[in-house]
């Protein structure tokens, strides 16, 4: 077979146009990881201050060293934060194919921002494959048993296992997802992010797991369809918590109720006498104190894990005590979140994952 010179041009043409497809990408990914960079130094530490943890005799995080960041602690992680997060937004926006790893230390919400965040900066011809393979050295991602793709099993997957040479994107890079991040963005800016990435949501994101999709059903059915409801994300109040509010603390359960009363104090004033509590919480003692203050009015999922203040949060379990339905509990929880009309809520991933399905959300921090 004979190799004619317009053949030998035209793979040379080709050749070359690969290698520059990632330059015509280059001025959008800077641009981008400069907006990275910047909110990264605007925001750094994400913690309130600094603190030594560790766990006691029943598995209880505590504090036992702790103390506010000096002014050169503060410069020092800015300075990384912004450029390392500088770095990494670049990498995002010019790579060909990018994997996903979960945060082993993180639970499910935390994990889907971390994904949400990414598919975000990808260039649009970029492969994507999100890696939630349990491996057995996770610490706070421990839905099923070694070996399970906990992604597959909630949501459509995304893209093919990917190659060796896939750029892993295990680098946070928007800070308004982490920590005390969460309270940076207010009022337009805020609603412009929401914005932003509802679209990626809605665009890439589908949640195929049909447990999670009959529940939402059920529920929205049978208690929150043709209700004003007032959602309600109570996290358990730790030192862990607390440690990643902007507040240093986290809002009490009597706060979070006196918040709701008065707001159906309102809606009644205005006639509104149809309405709904919709409480999504981890903390165990939350739950009769709601329904002693709401009674029928409240709408809260049975059959959840749940724990108290002085015992690891649920996803920091052993292996073993949790399973794939704990990771369908806490999506479930965030869509119905996202189908209230106003969310009450401290600094939380679920929060955000929930004003992030829907834009149109009111949010009220306390």
């Amino acid at each position: 077979m004979t190799t004619r010179p317009q053949d030998l041009r035209a793979s040379s043409y080709g050749l070359t146009l690969r290698w520059l497809t990632p330059f015509r990408w280059a001025p959008r990914a800077l641009l981008r990881a400069g907006l990275d960079a910047g909110r990264a130094w605007a925001i750094a530490p994400l913690r309130y201050r600094f603190a030594v943890y560790a766990q006691d005799e029943r598995g209880a995080w505590r504090v036992v060293r702790q103390r506010r960041f000096r002014l050169f602690e503060v410069l020092k992680v800015k300075i990384y934060a912004a450029t390392s997060v500088f770095a990494a937004s670049a990498k995002l926006g010019i790579a060909r194919s990018v994997a996903i790893p979960c945060y082993p230390e993180e639970g499910l919400a935390a994990n889907l921002l971390h994904v949400i965040e990414v598919v975000r900066r990808l260039r649009p011809d970029a492969s994507v494959y999100v890696d939630w393979v349990l491996r057995g050295t996770e610490v706070g991602f421990r839905y099923g048993g070694v070996g399970d793709d906990v992604w597959s099993r909630l949501f459509r997957p995304l893209g093919a296992p990917s190659r060796d040479t896939a750029h892993r994107a295990a680098t946070r890079v928007d800070f308004a997802f982490w920590g005390t991040g969460k309270d940076h963005l207010q009022g337009k800016r805020l609603q412009h992010h929401r914005d932003l990435y509802h679209r990626v949501v809605t665009s890439r994101l589908e949640v195929t797991n049909e447990r999670i999709l009959d529940a939402v059903r059920q529920t929205r059915e049978r208690f929150l369809d043709g209700r004003f409801c007032i959602g309600v994300h109570r996290r358990v109040g730790n030192a862990l918590v607390a440690d990643l509010q902007s507040k240093g603390y986290v809002p009490s359960i009597e706060a979070l109720i006196n918040t709701v009363g008065s707001m159906l104090t309102v809606l009644t004033g205005q006639g509104i006498s149809d309405h709904a509590v919709f409480l999504a919480t981890d903390d165990a003692e939350a739950v009769a104190a709601f329904r002693s203050a709401f009674g029928a009015t409240l709408v809260i999922r049975e059959d959840v894990q749940r724990t108290t203040f002085d015992a690891p949060e649920v996803h920091f379990r052993d292996w073993g005590s949790l399973s794939i339905t704990d990771a369908e509990d806490v999506l479930i929880d965030a869509i119905l979140l996202s189908h209230c009309n106003v969310l009450v809520h401290a600094s939380s991933s679920v929060s955000t994952v929930a004003s992030i399905m829907n834009p149109s959300l009111a949010l009220v921090r306390i």
